[in-house]
């Protein structure tokens, strides 16, 4: 036997009902869908202004941070000042030392020199005794230690 599916007939009650379900259906998936939205809306304002908070604050604390390196950067720029005039001042002194020192030396070799070609005559007749000449001596050794020393400190 062989089955033949027939529509059937719709009454028009039934095609009332059931288009005034299926305008139903829509009116509430719309409904449903427009609180969906609104939801959806709200949290993404509330997530904005927590945003907006955030980058309020990141912005105050880099003001903040920005403030503190400006004054370190003065106290620095500061001390870099104070010790490039402190190291103009030692260069100087270091100048002044080392040309006292050469003329320590020339004075120490001079009288060597002189006590070398002319003996004892030469200290009578400068007025220096040999004390003399060995207190210069230990002058001209102990600007020498010095000047070693300011080199390498």
């Amino acid at each position: 036997m062989v089955v033949c599916d027939v529509p059937k007939f719709i009454e028009p009650t039934q095609f009332l009902l059931s288009s005034s379900d299926d305008h139903q259906d829509s009116t509430l998936r719309k409904r449903k869908r427009m609180i969906s939205n609104r939801e959806s809306a709200r949290r993404s304002r509330i997530r904005k202004k927590k945003h907006l908070g955030d980058l309020v604050l990141q912005v105050s604390q880099l003001v903040s941070d920005n403030k503190h390196m400006a004054i370190n950067l003065k106290d620095t720029t500061q001390m870099y000042l104070n010790l490039e005039y402190e190291n103009s001042i030692l260069r100087t002194q270091l100048a002044e030392l080392t040309h006292r020192l050469e003329s320590l030396t020339n004075i120490i070799n001079g009288f060597s020199s002189l006590s070398d070609n002319y003996g004892i005559e030469a200290s009578i007749m400068w007025g220096m005794d040999d004390a003399l000449l060995v207190h210069c001596d230990n002058m001209l050794h102990d600007n020498e230690h010095f000047m070693v020393e300011m080199f390498l400190n």
